[in-house]
């Protein structure tokens, strides 16, 4: 028991997993100095915009009876920028491209 093709693929494929984890641990230790909800914030821009979040900036927190409001500019590594809200925690972003001319 546990010699099998299916026990050495589950082994395999766990060893893969790891070391992917591991991988993405290592190439982007920034992650885990970022705030959660702007974590949230660069996987909505990755997903939604292609963007890969370098920096945000003019970034305001205030707190809207029970709820903790976020406001403020994304930057991305190709030059791009947008404005970014969120009314409410554990909410999407509203994201709206940034006119050069306004930014």
């Amino acid at each position: 028991m546990g010699t099998g093709p299916v026990h050495q693929g589950l082994k395999l494929l766990g060893v893969l997993c790891a070391a992917a984890a591991a991988a993405g641990a290592l190439s982007s230790p920034s992650t885990a100095d970022k705030e959660p909800w702007e974590q949230v914030l660069a996987q909505q821009l990755d997903l939604e915009q292609k963007c890969i979040l370098q920096k945000t900036y003019n970034v305001q927190e205030f707190q809207l009876g029970d709820d903790m409001v976020v406001s403020g500019k994304a930057h991305c590594y190709d030059g791009r920028e947008f404005d970014f809200s969120q009314k409410k925690n554990h909410m999407k972003f509203d994201i709206k491209a940034c006119d050069p001319t306004v930014c």
